[in-house]
């Protein structure tokens, strides 16, 4: 190829090609720059989906933190709940046994008591017997008959104590005063008898 002159080059007929040239080399240049634009596009569009996704897995453990703390609300209210039950529940039981433990103790009580006014009735001669509970059925046994004496009623003599025995049933017995009894017996304490004690029986008065 030639070499073109200065002259040839600001020729007139040589402008078109120079267009040309400068056409070609801004369009290469333009199409770099789209495809530099492109890429870039395309990176920042995964950015955005990227931002987007790690937006959506915050809003979820958002609403995951949210229903365990209403999970963990739920099972406080819960559990103070049984707690209250439970004190209530204990409170009741401890009244319950205090009045039960009162009621035993007046129970005792009442028993001591009647068993002593029986004592002190058949020291004075006043046979006692025992009334059957109410929730006794009809069909229990009869209360067993009291012990009679060794010895014929009316008659003097010995008697020997046996279980059940006071200086009162006795007198009654042999149709004795409960004092001619104890002046025949001046040793004897009435309320310490003891089983097979030896019993002197007067003679009854005419």
């Amino acid at each position: 190829m030639e070499n073109l002159s200065s002259s040839e080059l600001d020729s007139p007929s040589k402008t078109p090609l120079f267009i040309a040239i400068a056409a070609v080399i801004v369009a290469l240049a333009a199409l770099g720059i789209g495809w530099m634009g492109l890429t870039r596009a395309a990176e920042l569009e995964k950015e955005v989906v990227r931002l987007e996704n790690a937006a959506s897995q915050d809003s979820g453990l958002e609403e995951s933190l949210r229903e365990t703390s209403e999970r963990v609300e739920s099972l406080s209210t819960s559990m103070n709940n049984f707690s209250k039950s439970v004190n209530e529940a204990i409170t009741g039981i401890r009244s319950d046994m205090t009045k039960v433990r009162s009621d035993i103790r007046k129970v005792t009580i009442d028993a001591l008591t009647a068993k002593k006014m029986v004592e002190e009735l058949e020291e004075k001669g006043v046979q006692v017997s025992v009334v059957p509970s109410s929730t006794s059925s009809p069909s229990s046994a009869p209360a067993a008959a009291p012990k009679t004496p060794d010895t014929k009623p009316g008659s003097s003599g010995v008697y020997t104590i046996k279980s059940g025995d006071t200086l009162g049933k006795i007198a009654a017995a042999y149709k004795i005063s409960l004092s001619q009894l104890q002046a025949a017996n001046p040793g004897i304490d009435p309320r310490r008898l003891r089983i097979g004690q030896q019993v002197s029986i007067p003679a009854p008065s005419n």
